[in-house]
């Protein structure tokens, strides 16, 4: 019976592939004394001088529990052992944090020599237990239970202390000092603030050994400089600690997403009036590609980065006067909305250069209203693997690429959609940003030119005349300037709404082509033996009339297609004609049928009978409608509330004809009421903002409107045309 024998290079070779790089291996030691219940991790890195008389090392001393020597024997000399995955939580009642067992390999990762000292204390004895290791030896072909391993053990005294000591000699690496910059920056960030806090867990890093006569830096004033916030002398100038960054910014966002996706919280403006405003997101289904991620707990800080704005929070730090161009530097350094599990952060979620939410790709599409990269700095705390399908890859660098890791993007970038748009609408009110505004009826008004007007019929005749002759052209000019203006919104209007139906005609063009492609090329290879005295002869006549019909359906079917599109071509306009509204409205609803059908709604028509004709232009109304009856199937799409029911009703006065668009999906908060038909606007997490403003201006070009109803019930918008 053949076994499987791991040779002894298999440390070095998993080690080199599990642990990126020495900050990571650290940081994976750090955990270990964490699990151990340790209430600190001192590490000390010493460099080789110049005349080579002193060796470098890296120490590692925790004051946990320690091993005794049969924990050595029995854990430490088994990797990937399965202790941590069954125990979950210390003697001490933390949450394991290391599952995988790779503390081994991050030892052989830092240096070529390791020696562990540890203590273990019980109520009988004390016991220190010993062992060196050269990892040279399994360098060599010898297989892993070929390597031998000498435990050293005796008795402790009274004065030993719990823990253990990591002497890691020989280092791999020359730490330089933008890697321990990094080191430094990675403690700082390992732990969140607010549980480093609560644990009393403390990292201590001492580098002082680096100095500016040999290595060209101060070491040690990296971790002091780190710490610039606190001039406290009863600092330790060795202890790294979390920036208090969670407690300054401009606006803030607190809540929980349940289980189901459903979210409660609070949006804070502190530049504003500082009073929690909820937010409340209903639960929506999973897609085919997610798979639910358990509760989570967010806590998101969002900076506005003008320069002014930016110094007055680093003041608040009790940094003093620090400059515009140092503020916005530290942080950068310290942004981004970090993945927290048991209050430790994992890499490299939260570092300044991994956009995991992709929220640089979304902002060039409205850099106005999305928030970059460098504006967002948060805490996002899942549960267990077990709970949330949320799986940490072996090198501990981040999470698998899974269903609910799809699930946890999408729920955290919709939340990031309300509180963009809230923080857009103080911004604009409070003169921080410019307001759009693209309506031309106002201009069309001013055009008039009034004011001037009134004031040149005070002067007296023999100026008079000119003046008005030349304020005339300026004013014509003016209204030949909106003409075209409003021309080219026309055209935008065609050309967005086109948009929206490419994917659904190339989805109907293609299936009625391959149709008639498929049953055209049965009847052209048929056709030379149409009267031929045989079974195939036979059968060919017998199914030549079933298939004609069907590519004569077909074929009427792409006409159907093309006829539907026509309104929407952007070709020149005419003069308003009188149309049937219900000929319109099927046409776009047969245009959506496929996602009616994938997303299981139910369609209600009311009031169809017997409507009176209207007056206006197909295509405006066809793009008032797309758009409308698009975003209803969107959030019927994401919606679980079942049965999904979008429904649709007519009613008619002697001037007018009303039609209104309602669904039973998410409604829309009260306070995105005056924004729903502002440009740049949009509650969906990649949305244009652009659909409901262009629904508008299509309308009032057919002298018809478009509005919001906030008295119904469900969601409603209602179109309203002038009969013919």
């Amino acid at each position: 019976m053949a076994k499987l024998r791991p040779r002894a290079r298999i440390i070095r070779t998993i080690g080199d592939q599990l642990i990126s790089g020495p900050e990571a291996a650290l940081i994976e030691l750090v955990k270990n004394a964490y699990d151990a219940d340790s209430p600190l991790v001192h590490i000390t890195i010493t460099p080789q001088n110049s005349d080579r008389a002193s060796k470098d090392s890296i120490v590692v001393i925790d004051r946990g529990h320690g091993m005794s020597a049969s924990d050595l024997t029995e854990k430490w000399f088994e990797p990937a052992t399965s202790d941590k995955v069954e125990r979950r939580k210390s003697p001490g009642d933390r949450t394991m944090l290391g599952a995988k067992g790779v503390g081994r390999f991050a030892t052989a990762r830092l240096g070529s020599y390791l020696n562990l000292k540890t203590v273990k204390k019980s109520e009988a004895k004390t016991e220190v237990s010993e062992i060196t290791l050269n990892w040279a030896d399994f360098e060599h072909s010898k297989y892993l239970d070929e390597v031998d391993i000498e435990v050293r053990t005796h008795p402790g005294n009274i004065h030993d202390v719990p823990g253990v000591t990591l002497e890691i000699k020989d280092l791999r690496d020359s730490w330089t000092e933008n890697q321990l910059r990094q080191l430094v920056k990675e403690l700082r960030r390992i732990a969140s603030p607010i549980v480093a806090r609560e644990d009393q867990f403390k990292i201590y890093l001492d580098i002082s050994a680096f100095n500016s006569d040999i290595h060209g830096f101060d070491g040690q004033a990296l971790v002091s400089g780190a710490n610039r916030e606190s001039d406290s002398d009863d600092i330790d100038p060795t202890e790294i600690r979390p920036l208090p960054i969670g407690e300054i910014c401009h606006y803030t966002v607190n809540g929980i997403f349940k289980n189901d996706g459903s979210f409660s919280g609070t949006f804070i403006n502190r530049r504003g009036d500082h009073k929690p405003q909820p937010i409340e997101i209903s639960a929506t289904d999973l897609t085919t590609d997610e798979a639910a991620c358990g509760s989570l707990q967010l806590k998101l800080n969002i900076y506005d980065r003008e320069g002014d704005a930016v110094v007055d929070l680093f003041q608040a730090l009790g940094l003093g006067a620090i400059g515009r161009l140092e503020a916005k530097k530290v942080l950068d350094e310290n942004i981004g909305i970090g993945i927290y599990r048991n209050g430790f952060r994992i890499r490299p979620y939260g570092d300044a250069e991994t956009d995991w939410l992709e929220l640089e790709r979304m902002r060039v599409q409205n850099p106005s209203k999305k928030l970059g990269l460098n504006q967002v700095w948060g805490m996002v705390e899942i549960e267990d693997e077990f709970s949330s399908g949320l799986i940490e890859r072996s090198s501990r660098e981040g999470l698998e690429h899974n269903g609910s890791f799809e699930r946890l993007q999408r729920l955290i970038t919709d939340l990031l959609t309300i509180v963009e748009t809230i923080r857009q609408d103080f911004r604009q009110t409070a003169g921080l940003s410019r307001k759009t505004n693209v309506d031309t009826d106002e201009v069309k008004e001013r055009a008039n030119l009034r004011a001037t007007t009134r004031a040149i019929s005070d002067l007296p005749v023999k100026y008079r005349e000119k003046l008005e002759r030349a304020m005339k052209q300026d004013s014509l000019a003016l209204k030949t300037s909106i003409g075209e203006l409003e021309t080219y919104q026309q055209a935008l209007a065609s050309h967005s709404t086109l948009g929206l139906v490419v994917a659904q005609v190339l989805h109907d063009g293609r299936r009625f082509l391959s149709d008639v492609t498929t049953r055209s090329k049965r009847l052209v290879e048929g056709a030379p033996r149409l009267e031929e005295n045989s079974k195939f002869g036979e059968h060919f006549r017998n199914t030549f009339n079933g298939e004609a019909s069907s590519i004569h359906s077909s074929a009427g079917q792409l006409n159907k297609l093309f006829r539907t599109l026509d309104p929407i071509s952007g070709k020149k306009r005419g003069r308003p004609k009188n149309f049937a509204l219900t000929d319109v409205l099927d046409r776009c609803i047969g245009l959506f049928s496929d996602s009616i059908k994938d997303h299981s709604i139910e369609l209600e028509i009311l009031g169809a009978e017997e409507q009176p004709l209207v007056v206006g232009y197909e295509a405006d109304l066809m793009a008032a409608l797309l758009n409308i009856i698009d975003n209803a199937i969107h959030w019927l799409g994401v919606s679980s509330l079942k049965p999904r029911k979008l429904k649709l009703s007519t009613v008619h006065s002697k001037k007018y004809v009303r039609l209104s668009i309602s669904n039973n999906g998410a409604l829309i908060d009260e306070r995105f009421y005056p924004r729903l038909f502002s440009p740049g606007f949009s509650l969906k997490t990649e949305g244009s903002g652009i659909g409901l403003a262009i629904a508008r201006e299509a309308m009032r070009a057919s002298k018809g409107d478009v509005a919001f109803d906030p008295d119904a019930d469900e969601t409603t918008f209602v179109i309203e045309m002038k009969r013919a």
